[in-house]
């Protein structure tokens, strides 16, 4: 790297670390074609197409109702889509043989490495034609890696190392972090935005007639006010208020807490958990970078997790080493980079795809 891996870690102003970069930005795939042995026919062709339309992040539902159709049109169409799954799937699997025989497979990627038969439920979770296909390789985790297949029903959805901002019909303004979706629930009565995954930053317009309410797995966020942030995370949500106030609800308790400005909040299934004192700014990935004080590296590894398609795996001790400073969204690998410079760290690589980070030796 040119500029010092160190410089990542100390407090540089917010301005030095996204000048250049726009709080809603959305990376261009990249795509590494197969190697031609031979000239490819017409249907090898057509599924390259749809590969690099699929993986854009910028496909719509109609791509992928108009990929669907393609796929039913001719059995051809489907072995060339297979083949070059299987042909993905030969650059994954020695990087995910590796990661089980080292005991570092996370249950997923061991689910994807399964006999087919074991991977059935998963693909009727998803499903879809595509979603079969594509998890029934190794290749459907490359796919998944670079867009959620999860997300491909939502209205509204992010890829990997993805911003993007919305506007909504009401004219309220939506912000989508890296492997987010939503659905939209918009009526003359009500405005409800589903969270389905990743955080989501809302400024939202005042309306006297419609309250403007967020739900998540755990439960509500209702607008009192106009600017605050929800991440879904494994089990509970994040709640901060950015302007004014919001009102929680927890999915199995009825009662209100509500969120002034500056605070923030846990929402569990049962109950409602302030924050004492805020470790980092929970709404800085809308600037492209991750502010942390003593904040434990499991958390930190979280938040780069939906900037690369690489597997981030870290061990238990590694998850509770305490990290200080700002690092780059996105450049995740320059910030994991970073903290191996700094902290008692060590890592090992399977390929591009598989980083296990763990606590260094004595």
């Amino acid at each position: 790297m040119a500029r010092s891996r160190n410089a990542w870690v100390s407090r540089f102003p917010r301005s030095s670390a996204t000048s250049s970069r726009p709080s809603c930005t959305c990376t261009p795939a990249r795509y590494s074609p197969m190697p031609e042995r031979a000239p490819l026919d017409a249907a090898t062709e057509q599924a390259i197409d749809w590969l690099v339309r699929l993986d854009s992040g910028h496909s719509n539902d109609g791509d992928r109702q108009a990929f669907e159709r393609w796929l039913g049109a001719a059995p051809a169409h489907g072995a060339a889509w297979t083949a070059l799954q299987q042909r993905l799937n030969q650059r994954l699997s020695p990087a995910l043989s590796q990661l089980q025989a080292s005991g570092h497979a996370a249950p997923g990627v061991r689910a994807l490495s399964a006999p087919p038969d074991r991977r059935a439920r998963r693909r009727a979770l998803l499903g879809g034609a595509a979603a079969a296909l594509l998890t029934a390789t190794g290749g459907g985790l490359w796919a998944d890696r670079r867009a959620p297949l999860s997300a491909w029903t939502s209205d509204l959805r992010t890829g990997t190392a993805e911003r993007r901002r919305f506007a909504l019909a009401d004219g309220s303004d939506l912000l989508l972090n890296a492997r987010s979706a939503v659905d939209l629930d918009f009526s003359g009565t009500q405005r409800r935005v589903r969270l389905r995954a990743g955080a989501l930053i809302v400024h939202a317009v005042a309306d006297a007639h419609r309250s403007f309410v967020v739900h998540s797995a755990q439960g509500t966020v209702q607008a009192l006010g106009t600017r605050f942030m929800v991440q879904q995370d494994e089990g509970r949500t994040l709640v901060s208020a950015l302007e004014h106030s919001v009102r929680l609800r927890a999915r199995h308790d009825s009662a209100a807490v509500d969120l002034r400005e500056g605070a923030s909040a846990w929402i569990e299934a049962d109950r409602i958990a302030p924050l004492a004192t805020a470790r980092v700014d929970p709404s800085a990935w809308s600037t492209g970078v991750l502010e942390v004080h003593d904040q434990p590296l499991g958390e930190v590894i979280d938040a780069l997790r939906p900037y690369t398609p690489a597997i981030l795996r870290v061990s238990p001790e590694a998850a509770r080493v305490g990290v200080y400073g700002v690092y780059p969204l996105d450049r995740p690998m320059d910030a994991l980079q970073a903290l191996v410079d700094t902290l008692p760290l060590r890592v090992r690589r399977w390929g591009d795809w598989v980083v296990h980070v763990d606590v260094r030796a004595a």
